[in-house]
């Protein structure tokens, strides 16, 4: 009886492995795309905080924050 269920797994396994890879395949291919995505988001997020930081620092006058926080130290 082990004998004859050992044939048949061993018939049967080269089945599962191709439907194992079948499905790795499959979910890889997603993957792919859903990775792709992130990074153009991540991208895009990037770009904008780079944007936004040097904006930020055309915008700030000479007297910004740390100046203003000396002469509070000055004065007291």
């Amino acid at each position: 009886m082990p004998s004859t269920l050992l044939d048949r797994l061993q018939r049967i396994l080269p089945f599962g492995e191709m439907v194992a890879e079948d499905i790795v395949c499959e979910e890889t291919e997603i993957l792919e795309k859903v990775i792709q995505q992130m990074f153009e988001v991540i991208h895009k997020v990037a770009v904008f905080s780079c944007n936004y930081v040097k904006g930020s620092g055309r915008s700030c006058s000479r007297s910004g924050p740390t100046q203003r926080r000396s002469k509070k130290w000055t004065e007291s």
